[in-house]
């Protein structure tokens, strides 16, 4: 796994009902960066993060691992984990055991609130507490790599800020690739960031002001 640096999505293409969703994308998503996705509602954020971990066709793609082409990367072991947008958990499972099942630490998974939260189930949790808890699921595991589809979702603030120092702390170990509407949340950690405009990505070289002169962030 240490040997692992670099993961790689390129040509994808991606139509439903022949409109044309995401055309010619390319990322290259370095071990110890953070690297964002950002766009508006419908660009195919989440599809791409899908597209990349193996879990949805695309009409085109190819993904690497050490420039090594993988069919899909969720069957390569311990090389990636994903968070999507819909809860991952059985409602019956404790929190303890949850963390347990992907590998996590418990040590690691800092959060003052923690051993409240650790012996109920995850459906006894509040949207924000399980989101939260997932994310940690997810963020801790010991893989090379991490993706993100909107990890701070229905998240209060104090949990956005704790998330926040996580994916930080993780970056020394692995890669994260993360989308989120709160983009000043994701510009303030991210190392790299990418805009999918028009169904193609863009890597942004100076973020804020480049986001405003294409018409994602006002003026």
């Amino acid at each position: 796994m240490d040997a692992i640096t670099i993961l790689e999505i390129d040509s994808v293409e991606l139509s439903f009902d022949e409109r044309k969703i995401l055309q010619s994308v390319y990322l290259k998503i370095p071990r110890y960066q953070i690297t964002s996705i950002l766009g508006r509602n419908g660009c195919g954020k989440s599809s791409l993060l899908q597209i990349v971990f193996g879990t949805m066709r695309a009409t085109n793609k190819s993904v690497r691992v050490n420039g090594k082409y993988v069919e899909s990367l969720y069957r390569q072991g311990n090389v990636a984990r994903y968070l999507p947008q819909h809860p991952l958990t059985p409602s019956s499972m404790k929190v303890k055991d949850a963390l347990t099942w992907y590998g996590v630490d418990l040590h690691e998974a800092k959060y003052d609130k923690l051993p409240t939260l650790i012996s109920q189930r995850m459906g006894e949790l509040s949207g924000g507490e399980r989101r939260f808890i997932e994310a940690l699921m997810v963020l801790l595991s010991p893989v090379p790599f991490v993706l993100l589809d909107e990890p701070f979702t229905n998240l209060a603030p104090i949990y956005v800020e704790a998330l926040k120092q996580h994916i930080v702390e993780q970056k020394q170990n692995k890669g994260v690739l993360i989308t989120d509407h709160l983009h000043r949340e994701v510009l303030d950690i991210a190392d790299q960031n990418y805009l999918i405009q028009s169904g193609s990505t863009y890597l942004l070289t100076n973020p804020r002001q480049e986001l405003v002169d294409r018409g994602y962030l006002p003026g």
